[in-house]
């Protein structure tokens, strides 16, 4: 079904609507045109609207809520009856804020009603139901003190079709004032017999005719529309010639407009059409809209694209690729340039920025934004680079002290990495982790038997993650100096601590030997994982190695653990790689040792001198973090680097940077670890 409404724009703060049909889309089921119709007004960003009604009516409901829809919109609202505003039409001309009348023009406003089936108690329902409605309507209907409330409400409840030419509807209080008479529009006269000829649906039929209705069950409220009696022993005309002598229009002149609206239609849907007729999907498309006068040449022009876009495949077989615009080379340029000049990537011949100073780099900045630094000293320069929102120089600054932070952090010099696990955390919540290593080994099943749930021991560690950070600054003092190293070298050296911060995390598990769930110390005799003091040789490795490997779960299960690292401080290291790789046994005070070495390749050494500061001589055991719970190193969400964050100075004149890092380190189990107290 063709829309029963246009929405225009006229002018940029003025719109005008056109109810020129039927409201709502269908008599039987809830409408979803209205619906359109009120999203639509209520996206309208308008000071004024125009709101113009030819409508015999249609569905209440939905006439409620065009009418309410208008009530509420900010705009000044004026609605204009240019023909008819019969039934519910009427009341959505009760919504403006004034209310014009073509002086030719018809106003009509009756009972709502409906058809229904079923028993007494049902029908008694029903009529209720319409005198809700009727109830709801009179408040609209009364618009000033020229009529009451009972007034109105007989009105919409004594089942008369009450017709108002527009001087009565003025004299009534239904509309302010009339204006001159219009052309009545050529599609509601076009189809004029179709439309207001009463179909069984909005006319009180006959008691037989009625029974003889769909059943709608209730859920439809609609309104008759009656035209005006005729005269006692007078032959009854036809609707269109009735309605046509009450507006005094010549039908056969509105006739030939039609004609000629819909000759313009079809020849516009054929030029449309016109390059794609070798389709035939698209031929019998068009074939279907030259027959259907419903079909509008904006409703056809859509169902054509969507036909031809059907089966159309992306460019490029899905690929989306982004170009570079000159903005972003512009900034990728001078970051690069940065960084040559900083020494922290390899000198490029071509990058024209390479040689340029801080100081003509914020001039550039601005020049590039069209920012005039005509007249300006170097310090306002910079202030002007600093603070001016279109220009890209603290950008620029904050994106290369970034590359310079993970730069140092990449390169840095850590260990922690290597026999650590990696774990994620949603938030700074303490999390407990499973203790994955009592997982017992499968139970026999026999045949025919069911599978039994392995218990998982409920003992568990505790991880959560803390806040890690520190504050530097870029002032204008800074750039004037062209001092590079404030946001190339002292990020560099930030990123380098961030990750040292987590190390010393690490290690400090190591060092300080922390308490575990079960209240029982990481390393421990009652967990052991605490060997016998014994000095670095093959024999003492091995015998660590044996600890590890006899470790049980809760059950008693062995699980067969194996030395992946020794981890030792630096005072040790050389004896430490002797045993790892050495042909023969690594024995303390033997000179002379002709037995092979049997733990050699058998693990990897790590040495890292924050041992040291807590002990010379004691060294560690560590398990595969991959197969057995050993330390773990979370982060938020997964962000394993450092954050770097900016904001304009306050309490310095240039900018404030922020390092920040968001770590939690825990040992999660004593079997994968142990320790030598040499």
């Amino acid at each position: 079904m063709s829309e029963w409404y246009t929405i225009q724009a006229r002018g940029p703060k003025s719109a005008e609507v056109f109810i020129y049909g039927d409201i709502g889309e269908t008599w039987n089921e809830e409408s979803v045109t209205a619906k359109k119709f009120v999203d639509e007004i209520n996206a309208l960003d308008v000071a004024n609207l125009t709101v113009r009604i030819n409508s015999v009516g249609g569905s209440v409901p939905d006439g409620l809520a065009i009418y309410n829809a208008l009530k509420r919109h900010k705009a000044t609202v004026t609605t204009s009856v240019d023909a008819l505003a019969a039934s519910i039409a009427s009341l959505i001309a009760m919504a403006g804020d004034t209310v014009e009348i073509a002086d030719n023009a018809l106003l009509m406003i009756h009972a709502p009603w409906t058809v229904a089936m079923g028993n007494s108690a049902a029908l008694r329902e029903t009529a209720d139901v319409l005198d809700r409605f009727a109830k709801a309507m009179a408040t609209a209907y009364q618009r000033s003190d020229a009529t009451s409330q009972e007034d109105i409400l007989a009105l919409l409840t004594d089942g008369a079709d009450h017709w108002y030419t527009a001087e009565e509807a003025v004299a009534a209080g239904f509309a302010d004032h009339t204006v001159a008479s219009i052309p009545m529009a050529a599609s509601m006269a076009a189809s004029f017999s179709a439309r207001f000829t009463p179909p069984a649906a909005r006319v009180v039929n006959p008691p037989a005719a009625a029974a003889a209705q769909p059943d709608p069950k209730g859920k439809a409220m609609t309104e008759k529309v009656t035209p005006p009696a005729a005269e006692p022993n007078a032959a009854k005309p036809n609707a269109s010639d009735e309605f046509s002598a009450a507006l005094s229009i010549d039908v056969d002149d509105v006739k030939a407009q039609a004609l000629q609206q819909e000759a313009t239609r079809r020849n516009t849907i054929k030029a449309i059409a016109k390059p794609f007729m070798q389709r035939a999907d698209l031929a019998a498309l068009t074939n279907a809209a030259l027959d259907d006068p419903a079909v509008s040449v904006e409703t056809f022009r859509a169902k054509i694209l969507s036909s031809m876009g059907r089966d159309a495949q992306p460019l490029g077989g899905g690929l989306v690729m982004t170009i570079e615009d000159e903005h972003d080379k512009f900034k990728a340029a001078v970051a690069s340039g940065m960084m040559i000049r900083a020494g922290l990537t390899a000198n490029d011949s071509t990058n024209e920025f390479r040689g340029y100073s801080l100081m003509e780099l914020a001039r550039a900045s601005l020049h590039r934004k069209n920012i005039s630094t005509n007249g300006m000293d170097k310090m306002s320069v910079v202030a002007a680079a600093f603070t001016h929102g279109t220009s890209d120089f603290t950008n620029l600054l904050a994106d290369v002290a970034t590359k310079s932070m993970l730069k140092g952090y990449d390169e840095a010099d850590e260990t922690f990495q290597r026999w650590t696990s990696v774990g994620n955390l949603p938030d700074f919540k303490a999390a407990k982790r499973v203790d994955l290593n009592t997982f017992p080994s499968l139970n026999v099943v026999e045949p025919g038997a069911e599978y039994k749930y392995a218990t998982i021991g409920d003992r568990g560690e505790t991880i959560q993650l803390a806040t890690y950070g520190s504050l530097f600054s870029i002032t204008r003092q800074a750039i004037v100096n062209d001092d590079l190293d404030v946001f190339t070298r002292l990020p560099n050296k930030m990123g380098r601590a961030a990750i040292r911060t987590v190390g010393n995390l690490v290690y400090a598990v190591l060092t300080g030997n922390p308490t575990m769930s079960d209240g029982v110390a990481l390393f421990h005799a009652t967990h052991a994982n605490l060997l016998t003091a014994a000095a670095l040789g093959t024999a003492s490795v091995d015998a660590l190695d044996a600890a590890m490997a006899k470790q049980k779960d809760a059950t008693g299960n062995t699980l067969n653990i194996g030395l992946a690292y020794l981890i030792v401080p630096r005072a040790i290291k050389g004896t430490a790689m002797q045993v790892a790789n050495s042909e023969f046994e690594v024995a303390s005070g033997s000179k002379a040792n002709t037995a092979p070495n049997w733990m050699r390749g058998a693990f990897e050494v790590i040495a890292d001198a924050r041992l040291d500061a807590s002990s010379a001589s004691n060294w560690f055991g560590v398990a595969n973090p991959n197969q057995f719970d050993t330390i773990e190193v979370a982060y938020l969400d997964g962000q394993t680097a450092p954050t770097l964050e900016q904001q304009g100075g306050w309490t310095v004149d240039g900018v404030e940077f922020k390092v920040r890092m968001d770590a939690g380190v825990k040992a999660l189990d004593w079997r994968g670890l142990a320790k030598n107290p040499n």
